[in-house]
């Protein structure tokens, strides 16, 4: 994995340098809420409460209003964020961990994984694509963590699961694409199958079966990372758990290939960039040359792209828009790296919390009172520990499921992926800080 990471790092500090600048000039519809959004057109939906079910009447469509007639969402810290320690499987080595609750454990998923030796060195071969681990949480709700002397080594939420070693938990469509585990093909490349978001939940029972999906672009890069293929197509993946006493805790939900190309070559990749249920609809944000652009579609009808809907031009229309046309564009509703959307009840506000385009572990948040925006301009929050190797520190992610569906404060983890020199062996190692944040 480490040959696929390190010719990454130049240029970082020049290209962060140009960001900040950009920043700091500030950009024409950002730091406020405009005027809310026109009413919905055309005969899409409306945005009907959670739980009721799809099919509204014509006449009635009106736009999600999260926070109407107020000002901008700015969000600030109530104190400097505090690292509380790592979440890991000391067994594994990978990064980009993102996170859902399953039931009653929270389900993570991940990039790239090595195995690592007992004294902690790691194997270089096999590497799997991707892999995933259950952590716990605790009687109150909160992840159940333990404290530990050293933060950034020591781990204090433990995770565990049974993965495959010849198959990655998002599984390759067959040798046609690329071999398993790590996704090589015949000619030298690779097609990473790396998904940038936890599953997406769409239906959970009382007795826990839950169902999720997840789009997966097929990212074809070469031996220094250089794009192979642009804007590849994208696999929509369906999870399902189902709770049993014949299933150990180390049992891990079943993943599998609901279409290969989903999302075609040339087609924005809706959902792979970011993804929420709620108000009704599956929110998905895709991205191209770092812009963004959303589609919405009821979650019982994900694996039906006629039901999709695209936000175009001010409005909800059932014809997907080509990749870069005018008037797909959500402006600020991101920093331009991975990270995280969800709704926060405290501010009654869509909110996004990640990084920008370049390594690091900086970390930014932006708010707005519909999916679709005004969105106001992220604002740093937080800065990790960088590691000692390559690219040092990435993906940013926010975890909303590790917070208390009860919780009265208004607050949230997070993680990225911190990258260091071996300390034993000679391939380096990736861990997950986990960062707490309270917000005013």
């Amino acid at each position: 994995m480490d040959k696929w990471k390190k010719r990454l790092s130049s240029a970082i500090d020049q290209g962060r340098a140009a960001l900040d600048k950009r920043n700091s000039q500030g950009t024409a519809s950002s730091s406020n809420y405009p005027g809310q959004q026109q009413p919905l057109q055309g005969n899409s939906p409306p945005n009907a409460p959670q739980g009721q079910p799809a099919g509204p009447p014509q006449g009635q469509d009106q736009p999600v209003r999260a926070n109407p007639g107020s000002g901008p969402i700015i969000p600030k810290t109530k104190r400097e964020p505090e690292i509380l320690g790592l979440v890991g499987d000391p067994s594994l080595n990978r990064d980009s961990g993102g996170s859902v609750r399953f039931g009653d454990r929270l389900l993570w998923t991940y990039r790239d994984t090595q195995l690592c030796n007992s004294d902690g060195s790691v194997n270089m071969l096999p590497i799997i694509t991707s892999t995933a681990s259950w952590s716990d949480y605790e009687s109150d709700g909160r992840p159940k963590i333990e404290r530990g002397r050293d933060p950034l080594n020591s781990v204090v939420l433990r995770q565990y699961g049974k993965n495959s070693h010849d198959e990655s938990f998002f599984p390759s469509p067959g040798k046609h694409l690329c071999h398993s585990p790590a996704g090589n093909r015949d000619d030298g490349t690779r097609i990473a199958l790396w998904p940038n978001q936890p599953p997406l939940v769409t239906s959970e029972t009382n007795d826990g079966n839950t169902m999720a999906y997840t789009w997966v672009p097929a990212a074809h890069i070469n031996q220094s990372l250089g794009v192979e293929t642009e804007n590849p197509s994208t696999i929509l993946y369906k999870t399902e758990y189902h709770p049993s006493r014949f299933h150990g805790r180390d049992s891990l939900p079943k993943t599998k290939i609901v279409a290969e190309q989903f999302w075609k070559q040339g087609e924005i990749a809706y959902g792979a960039y970011g993804t929420l249920v709620h108000n009704g609809y599956a929110w998905l944000w895709g991205q191209w040359d770092h812009k963004t652009a959303l589609a919405r579609v009821r979650p019982h009808e994900v694996e039906n792209r006629g039901a999709y809907e695209y936000w175009v031009h001010g409005q909800w229309t059932r014809d997907m828009p080509k990749l870069g046309q005018d008037g797909i564009e959500i402006q600020n509703a991101n920093a331009g790296g991975q990270g995280t959307y969800f709704f926060n009840k405290h501010w009654n506000a869509y909110t996004w919390i990640g990084g920008d385009i370049f390594p690091g572990a900086e970390t930014y948040v932006c708010t707005a009172p519909e999916p679709q925006g005004p969105w106001t301009q992220a604002v740093q929050i937080y800065t990790g520990p960088r590691g000692n190797h390559a690219l040092g520190a990435y993906s940013v992610q926010a975890h909303p499921d590790m917070v208390p569906r009860n919780s009265t404060k208004n607050e949230m983890y997070i993680t990225y992926t911190k990258n260091d020199e071996a300390q034993k062996g000679e391939i380096a190692g990736y861990t997950t800080p986990l960062v707490y944040v309270e917000f005013e």
